[in-house]
């Protein structure tokens, strides 16, 4: 049997901070040490976080528009 891509054991290879929100959003009710998407998304989030910090990015809201692209 294949699996269902939105089950609980499949983990997107590459996550982004939306994907991770929707992640979350859908796995609510799922226990963070029982379900492998619902931690990869928390980890991924938690990750960005932490990395945007040292950066001065606000992850939480978009990038100003310069008018250049």
């Amino acid at each position: 049997m294949a699996p269902v891509f939105d089950s609980c054991a499949v983990v997107p290879r590459h996550l982004t901070v939306e994907l991770a929100h929707n992640i979350l959003h859908g796995h609510s009710s799922c226990p963070t040490d029982q379900c492998a998407r619902r931690k990869a998304a928390l980890f991924f989030l938690m990750e960005s976080r932490r990395s945007a910090r040292g950066t001065g990015t606000d992850l939480r809201r978009p990038a100003p528009r310069t008018g250049l692209g």
